[in-house]
């Protein structure tokens, strides 16, 4: 998806997912546009309750998918909170949602993480359900947005490594519960600016638990994967594995570890490896490093060994962390806890 603007630096593409029912959540106080709200949009002073939290609508900030996303602030505390309204339609839609927000209060301790708060989901009487889903507030906005407002001066290696360090330790969060929390959909667009030097991946909609190297027998099973992995991830970030069900490859944590690849290529160079290519192009891991802008030899390696072609190959994400705190000079923070 490429929408070409007029400037001389054209917007970097983004990458949406195919059917996600949450869009990653769009930051910023913008009140220029509550005058033109969506149809069935809250406006400014609505107050809800989420659980313990009696909640007030600030401004509506974005719609996407089946949501809409609300800046509001919880009576009685300072500062701002995220609350999400989210239409679900029918019983497999809610349980999409309530997966998501299973693994949001699982994982949302984690300082990499984006903080869940309290969530509440209602019949609607014309059928279908409401869910409200309260979360922590990233003033910063979105890497997406930084790396928009930096075409020209783009960013520099270390704050690739400190993006990239941040999403790294909250991924081995997840690898490391038992069993191991797959993302499944890491990309750009899902990491969140808390404050300078401080980011949070968000979105677990499509966040699901590994089944190791479990590979489906038959053909029912490949197509139930294959419309999962449609449903699920975005076809840039896919693996090799994912690209080509038949092949008969276990989808487990080495398809998060390929997708850090992309990500990290994407952090570096503005677009994704496979970007102008086909998905035979990612089966078979072919792509270039561009020449400009210039990166160590350390961070151009560990991009090659995260995108290779044969899962057995890749990094854990152990390994991955300890190259990117090698990189950094810093201590790893985490230990070797399995494999």
């Amino acid at each position: 998806m490429h929408s070409q603007s007029p400037l001389r630096h054209p917007r970097i593409p983004e990458q949406q997912s195919i059917g996600q029912t949450l869009p990653p959540v769009p930051v910023g106080i913008d009140t220029s546009n509550t005058s033109q709200l969506p149809p069935g949009a809250m406006p400014h002073g609505t107050r809800v309750q989420v659980q313990k939290y009696q909640v007030i609508v600030h401004n509506f900030i974005a719609e996407g998918g089946f949501a809409h996303v609300y800046l509001a602030r919880i009576e009685g505390k300072s500062g701002y909170v995220v609350l999400k309204r989210v239409a679900v339609p029918d019983n497999e839609r809610l349980r999409t949602v309530e997966k998501e927000i299973a693994f949001m209060r699982r994982l949302g301790d984690h300082k990499y993480i984006t903080r869940y708060y309290a969530s509440r989901i209602d019949p609607l009487p014309s059928g279908g359900f409401e869910a409200l889903i309260l979360m922590e507030y990233c003033p910063g906005g979105g890497v997406i947005d930084l790396m928009n407002r930096r075409l020209q001066q783009r960013l520099t290696e270390p704050e690739v490594l400190k993006i990239f360090n941040d999403v790294c330790e909250a991924l081995a969060y997840m690898h490391y519960c038992n069993p191991p929390v797959l993302h499944r959909d890491l990309k750009v667009e899902n990491i969140l600016i808390l404050s300078q030097d401080h980011y949070k991946l968000c979105d677990f909609g499509s966040a699901a638990l590994s089944k190791g190297n479990y590979v489906p027998t038959n053909l029912q099973e490949i197509q139930k994967i294959e419309d999962d992995i449609q449903r699920h991830t975005t076809l840039q970030y896919r693996a090799p594995e994912m690209i080509d069900i038949y092949q008969r490859k276990p989808i487990n944590e080495k398809g998060d570890i390929w997708a850090l690849g992309v990500l990290l290529y994407k952090l570096c160079y503005y677009t994704t490896p496979f970007e102008e290519q086909g998905q035979l192009a990612i089966l078979n891991a072919r792509y270039s490093i561009p020449a400009q802008p210039r990166f160590s030899d350390g961070l151009k390696q560990l991009i090659v060994s995260l995108l290779q072609e044969h899962q057995t190959q890749r990094p854990n994400i152990y390994q991955v962390l300890k190259a990117v705190c090698k990189l950094r000079g810093v201590e790893c923070p985490i230990r070797n806890v399995r494999f």
